[in-house]
């Protein structure tokens, strides 16, 4: 069926003013705690990207097993804390392109929201409430719908139960998105949140966000 697109903030319901077929999805991602600093715009954390790796993760788990198998523990070893420190800075330049989209999001910069997306059909949106949108283009005409209501920006976020995962390309964090406006009287929304990102050009770039509104009787 057919549906307006709506984000949620404070209780209130901010209509994008796009129509969208199709169901938004029920299924809530199971979100683990203890990392939400980490993963928040506002977070005291390095958000310098990181620099490419020359070898990407791949190669370097299959010299391991390969040195593994020929008994060269010493090289396996090395290999091993190379393997180790690449997944670390994925991780965290991950987290520093995840700050940017809540950055833009925060603010209503829409330049910067297309910024830090993917070009090509196959990005999409999930706003709270409804339908899948596709296509850069069209994500980018619900963002505009989004950060046209001034009077309601800056938002504050509170990201919480943020966990982050990474494989090569492809990288993906899931969180608990906290908002409130400036005219919500004091309460929060809560949105569960998966953004997906892949890397382009050695930078990572969204091409997911799919977010579900909670009430409190879902916790």
């Amino acid at each position: 069926a057919a549906g307006s697109c709506f984000f949620r903030a404070g209780g209130k319901r901010f209509s994008t003013g796009l129509q969208m077929t199709g169901r938004a999805s029920s299924i809530l991602p199971h979100v683990k705690s203890g990392e939400a600093a980490e993963g928040s715009p506002n977070a005291d954390a390095d958000t310098a990207t990181a620099t490419a790796p020359v070898v990407d993760e791949e190669t370097l788990r299959n010299d391991l097993e390969t040195a593994i198998e020929e008994e060269d523990y010493g090289r396996a070893a090395k290999l091993r804390d190379e393997l180790r420190h690449l997944r670390e800075d994925g991780r965290s330049s991950l987290l520093a392109a995840n700050a940017r989209f809540y950055d833009a999001f925060r603010d209503g910069d829409l330049a910067a929201m297309h910024a830090v997306w993917a070009k090509g059909e196959h990005v999409y949106v999930v706003h709270p409430s409804a339908g899948r949108i596709s296509g850069y283009e069209t994500v980018m005409r619900s963002w505009e719908m989004v950060c046209d209501a001034d009077h309601e920006f800056p938002l504050r976020f509170d990201l919480q139960d943020v966990e982050v995962h990474v494989k090569g390309d492809i990288g993906y964090v899931t969180c608990l998105e906290m908002v409130k406006t400036r005219g919500s009287g004091g309460s929060w929304g809560k949105q569960l949140a998966t953004n997906v990102f892949e890397k382009v050009a050695g930078e990572w770039l969204m091409c997911v966000h799919h977010a579900s509104h909670l009430d409190d009787d879902d916790e």
